[in-house]
């Protein structure tokens, strides 16, 4: 009897290992066919539907930048043409304004000061990383005749020394804080009275002058300009006009 009660319950055992054991086989069986029904359903559903944008309104656009200069309250003065399709190098060689503000005749006489206003905005649609003032390299002198009657073709001979004899002063002034740039302290106005050591030669050697960085569309810049025949300026240095690009 104690043997048959054994067997039964190994018997018992037995049917159960193998049950447990089937029944994982059938519950891993239909995971997986109802994990491949689920795919097939997904792939079928994605297959017969479909949608699509079209970005119709793609676009993609260069920013400007573009000066203006109006000198002495004058007509304005672009870098561009004002035109569509008008800008090439952006580069203006022809405005008409003189920023040194001494017409060829009568011309100037010594320790006599000339201040000139000039008001530089950016036009563009770009904020300018950098504004500056770029003297020339090369001054240059010619005869400018202005005399009359029998001496109307006189000039003077100084030609070689002429630009050393034109002080010069550049201040910023934006927003009623002058600081001098060149020809005195800057951070200061300029001294009212004009130094021989800042000319149009030294001006030459000093390269370019920096205004402003990261001017703002539509925001200004306003430098004076005081030019100055030298009081040292002797007979050889009548009728000769001086010619400083500035850009």
């Amino acid at each position: 009897m104690e043997r048959d009660v054994q067997n039964v319950i190994l018997n018992k055992a037995e049917y159960e290992k193998k049950y447990h054991k089937k029944h994982f086989w059938i519950t891993a069986l239909v995971a997986l066919l109802a994990s491949l029904a689920l795919s097939l359903t997904a792939y079928v559903a994605l297959g017969g539907f479909s949608a699509t944008i079209a970005n119709n309104g793609n676009s993609f656009s260069s920013g400007t930048l573009l000066l203006e200069e109006v000198s002495n309250g004058g007509t304005p003065c672009l870098s561009s043409p004002n035109t569509i399709g008008g800008i090439t190098t952006n580069i203006n060689s022809a405005c008409a304004a003189n920023n040194f503000g001494v017409a060829s005749s009568p011309g100037q006489s010594p320790s006599n000061i000339t201040s000139n206003t000039i008001v530089l905005t950016n036009t563009g649609s770009l904020s300018a990383a950098t504004l500056s003032l770029t003297p020339s390299t090369t001054c240059t002198v010619t005869g400018n005749p202005v005399g009359t009657g029998a001496n109307s073709a006189s000039t003077g001979s100084d030609t070689l020394n002429f630009c050393s004899k034109v002080d010069i002063q550049i201040e910023q002034d934006t927003g009623g804080a002058p600081s001098c740039l060149y020809g005195g302290t800057i951070g200061a106005a300029c001294p009212a009275a004009m130094s021989n050591t800042y000319n149009l030669a030294t001006l030459d050697a000093n390269g370019p002058i920096s205004l402003a960085t990261n001017v703002a569309p539509s925001a200004t810049q306003t430098i004076i300009i005081n030019v100055e025949l030298d009081p040292t300026a002797t007979n050889a240095d009548q009728g000769l006009t001086v010619f400083e690009p500035i850009v």
